[in-house]
């Protein structure tokens, strides 16, 4: 994640809380909790969709989205773009088959391209552009 361990490390710690908003047309703010948000690389993020109906549906208006990743002092925001919504393929495969583990079933693989992270932690770093 664009070098960013300590980022990166957090996104993916299954005890940090983990919030995804998108905005609609009207440019109402719309938030989730959201566990599965992963890093797929440096460059790319990811969200399973499970319901998501709200968000899938700001998505296709406005391809803008927000991950905060929160544990303790230690939080970190990115905002991203949609690159694509996937239904089949390899990540999507996998991602299943993790849910499919706890009973669940997934939609799509949603896929973000990383435009900013920025320190969101509660001290003097918090709002530093990061990249």
């Amino acid at each position: 994640m664009k070098n960013l361990e300590n980022v990166k490390k957090l996104f993916q710690d299954r005890e940090s809380v983990k919030i995804f908003s998108t905005v609609s047309k009207e440019g109402e703010i719309h938030s989730i909790v959201a566990g599965s948000i992963m890093v797929i690389d440096d460059d790319t993020m990811a969200v399973a969709e499970v319901f998501m109906n709200t968000t899938c549906a700001n998505l296709e208006n406005n391809n803008k989205a927000a991950l905060l990743a929160v544990k303790g002092m230690e939080s970190y925001l990115v905002n991203a773009t949609m690159q694509k919504r996937h239904t089949d393929g390899q990540l999507y495969d996998n991602v299943a088959k993790q849910f499919a583990a706890m009973n669940m079933q997934i939609k799509s693989v949603i896929t973000f391209t990383i435009d900013k992270i920025y320190d969101e932690s509660a001290g003097p770093n918090g709002g530093k552009q990061l990249f």
